[in-house]
């Protein structure tokens, strides 16, 4: 990677200022990476998510620890947010969620989320220790996306 080719973004976060180091060809790299190396489970789970409905946008698997398994998106969409306001996204996904388990004795877990935005909507499902981060339009059918899913998932 020519070192040229790379810029700095500043993102403000709750946990401050954050400095991400990001190639100019990011997406592109990471897109034909993924499409190189065989696929794993996770990308074809993701795949299968992403065919379940037209109104998909984004399918990606976080681990516990915040790292992006696996992900796959719609063919010619562009991402709505820098690679850096997406990790960011993604802590916050991920802070949610470890939040939830505080009321998990008295309520029970937390299965699954959505969360409705002027723009689109993020359906986050719970599984085991990773969560499945969905983007999908507005007028997406979010329970039937989550029972075909879950149905997946066997749950």
């Amino acid at each position: 990677m020519n070192v040229d080719s790379c810029t700095l973004q500043s993102v403000d976060s709750p946990f401050g200022q954050e400095n991400f180091l990001l190639h100019s060809n990011f997406l592109d790299v990471t897109q034909t990476v993924q499409k190189l190396t065989s696929p794993r489970p996770e990308y074809q789970f993701c795949r299968k998510i992403l065919n379940l409905d037209s109104s998909i946008r984004f399918v990606g698997i976080l681990c516990k620890c915040g790292r992006l398994k696996a992900y796959d998106r719609k063919k010619g969409m562009i991402p709505q947010l820098t690679v850096p306001e997406t990790k960011l996204l993604h802590r916050e996904a991920l802070l949610k969620s470890k939040m939830n388990h505080v009321f998990d004795k008295k309520l029970g877990k937390t299965n699954w989320s959505v969360e409705s935005r002027d723009n689109v909507k993020w359906i986050t499902v719970n599984h085991d220790k990773d969560l499945i981060l969905l983007s999908t339009e507005t007028s997406s059918n979010h329970d039937m996306i989550v029972e075909n899913i879950l149905s997946m998932l066997e749950i």
